[in-house]
């Protein structure tokens, strides 16, 4: 029987992201959940990084059977997962292009400096993708049309955080880094270094939004995680 997937998405999106590599997994008979992460879901709720966390951990344990179960994150998903990842019944950790450190590194020394002018902040300090310049940052390698798929779907994203019990699940399972070579948000080289901490890495040349035009690399890699 093939481990189930969970899929944890980056800031301003959402499980609609997943959109175009569920159906792969549909058809590999591979089952998945997708999370709904509340800072960016209503993100002038204030929610914090903590209620991500404890988002993916209801997920977690609402999943049928025992098999260990692997925990994708994309982006700030990263840290989400760092962290809901000790739960029991994850087995294996995925970084597609996310940050991947410790408390001490903080995520603005990690990304571009093209990042911050692909944003607009709000007077409650949440952000959302410029539409004009957001392609170039986080679809720099996509179609127009990728972009304008999902522009219709961006949310603004909350930068509330909690303290948290600064735990790291990469320290203690088995976890593989995707690096994405052509990323304007988070650079390649920023990733390699984060990716020294994960077990295997692996570098695909694409942007920093491969479920958007490549969905099927993403599904090959969960596929191959599922059935291992």
């Amino acid at each position: 029987m093939s481990k189930p997937i969970v899929l944890v998405h980056g800031a301003w999106h959402g499980p609609w992201c997943w959109d175009r590599v569920t159906p792969l997994l549909d058809a590999a008979g591979v089952q998945w959940r997708a999370v709904d992460l509340p800072s960016a879901a209503v993100a002038e709720s204030g929610a914090s990084d903590k209620d991500d966390v404890l988002a993916v951990l209801a997920v977690l344990d609402a999943l049928p059977g025992d098999a260990p179960t692997v925990l994708l994150g994309h982006s700030r998903g990263g840290r989400v997962i760092s962290e809901a990842g000790v739960h029991s019944r994850v087995g294996h950790l995925v970084y597609l292009a996310a940050f991947l450190a410790g408390d001490d590194i903080p995520m603005t020394s990690l990304v571009s400096k093209e990042l911050p002018g692909a944003l607009v902040f709000e007077a409650d300090g949440s952000s959302r993708v410029s539409p004009e310049l957001g392609m170039a940052v986080f679809y720099n390698d996509c179609s127009e049309d990728d972009f304008a798929w999902a522009n219709a779907h961006l949310r603004a994203q909350s930068h509330q955080e909690a303290v948290t019990d600064s735990k790291a699940a990469w320290k203690t399972k088995p976890s593989t880094y995707v690096i994405c070579s052509k990323d304007r948000a988070i650079p390649a080289a920023a990733q390699r270094q984060m990716a020294q901490a994960a077990g295997t890495a692996i570098e695909w040349e694409v942007g920093h939004s491969p479920f958007a035009n490549q969905p099927e690399k993403v599904a090959a890699l969960l596929i191959e995680l599922s059935q291992s």
